[in-house]
């Protein structure tokens, strides 16, 4: 039996959802075109329904409480579900229809591009919508449901996440060819500090987003010397190149970034058991409701890369 619910109940998840997303009821009356007074009374409603409290409020400022939180994660899987159910109805005989929004980092994009293709020419009636982002942004994108999934690298679990590997990324150490470092086959955490670097920063210039210098090479003995920091892949490859210094990524980064010659003259020295292995693949929310043109896209990824890196480097070439 379904349980009767208001009228109006939508539009109290709705104003519960804005609120918690912006901590405000002011700006999540700017997003619904309400007054905050509105919205005020909305999650009242909600408050009093549920026989529980959803913010702390104090000095004029909301918190959600672990309630919300949970009711928070709720209303995500709602409102997907009201879509996907949306989608499926109006695209009938299996002629799939609607739009799929991802996430993802640009080497991964660059890579999913032939795939990406090739689906939209067998479904020409779905609209694609790719946002780049760094591995910690799609995180938020995903956990917010700013986006149906995500396509990104990790190097540790994400809470309330869940990732379906597709292909692992060892992690390498980027040196001009003749570079005169006396660095051995394999280099040592002590090899490391005694290297100038230059570093991955993100365009906000406040927090980096690089899976390495935030977390593993952060918790080394001693600070590395970073000499230069820049936002993009290809630019810290020319960097190498001029002889400034050397740089860590992944290897998919380094297919990604080394378009034209610029691999020419450099060296890739392997770094495992230094710093872990980046996962790539698949980024959901738990319970997540996926739209059936998501669910297609992310089938035809699954099936493209399920030969992994290898399939990529021989693309690269």
């Amino acid at each position: 039996m379904i349980e009767e619910l208001s009228g109006d109940f939508f539009q109290l998840l709705r104003g519960f959802y804005y609120t918690a997303q912006t901590g405000s009821v002011r700006k999540a009356a700017q997003l619904m075109n309400r007054n905050p007074s509105t919205i005020s009374w909305q999650i009242r409603q909600l408050e009093e329904q549920l026989n529980t409290v959803l913010f702390d409020r104090y000095m004029k400022r909301l918190h959600i409480t672990p309630e919300g939180e949970r009711l928070l994660s709720w209303t995500i899987s709602t409102f997907e579900l009201l879509r996907g159910m949306r989608s499926d109805i109006s695209s009938p005989s299996g002629i799939l229809r609607g739009t799929i929004s991802i996430s993802s980092n640009l080497p991964f994009s660059a890579q999913a591009v032939r795939i990406i293709a090739a689906f939209r020419a067998d479904h020409p009636d779905v609209r694609i919508k790719i946002r780049r982002a760094l591995p910690y942004e799609t995180v938020e994108d995903v956990l917010t449901s700013r986006v149906d999934f995500g396509l990104t690298g990790i190097t540790r679990e994400v809470p309330n996440c869940q990732m379906e590997d597709l292909f692992t990324s060892q992690p390498l150490l980027i040196a001009r060819e003749d570079n005169d470092f006396g660095l051995p086959e394999r280099p040592t955490e002590k090899d490391l500090l005694r290297l100038p670097f230059i570093s991955f920063l993100a365009e906000n210039m406040e927090e980096s987003g690089d899976p390495y210098f935030d977390t593993s090479l952060a918790s080394l003995s001693q600070p590395l010397q970073t000499v230069l920091s820049v936002n993009n892949y290809h630019l810290m490859l020319r960097y190498v190149k001029q002889g400034m210094g050397v740089a860590v990524m992944d290897e998919l980064c380094l297919l990604a970034s080394k378009y034209g010659n610029l691999g020419e003259g450099l060296r890739a020295y392997p770094l495992e058991g230094i710093l872990p292995s980046v996962h790539n693949g698949i980024l959901l929310r738990h319970h997540k409701h996926l739209s059936p043109q998501a669910a297609a896209l992310i089938a035809r990824m699954r099936e493209e890369l399920k030969d992994g890196l290898s399939k990529i480097r021989e693309l690269a070439r």
